[in-house]
């Protein structure tokens, strides 16, 4: 399981991310700024109050990401849709399920 030791804001809505092995990667989180948790950090103040805990990103609100997932995105160079994000895994579950 990845793990994020510690983040920043770079700029608008986007964080760096360090995981704890070393790997550190980019994002703009724009894309999944909607719906009840995740609209509220389009306000860049609050945007700006994430803090690394318990081994992913979370905000005042509560709201949060899953460091896979954030893993993922950042190797893959960004945001992806939640139908890539899913395949992604489902390919990762059936490799590692494999004999």
């Amino acid at each position: 399981m990845n793990r994020i030791t510690a983040t920043r804001v770079l700029a608008d809505h986007t964080v760096e991310l360090q995981f704890d092995d070393g790997f550190a990667g980019r994002l703009d989180l724009t894309p999944i700024l909607w719906g009840p948790v995740f609209e509220p950090l389009k306000d860049p103040q609050l945007f700006r109050q994430v803090r690394a805990e318990g081994g992913t990103i979370r905000w005042p609100n509560d709201a949060d990401l899953c460091p896979n997932v954030l893993r993922y995105w950042c190797e893959a160079g960004g945001v992806k849709s939640q139908q890539e994000t899913d395949a992604y895994f489902e390919t990762q579950l059936s490799e590692a399920a494999a004999p």
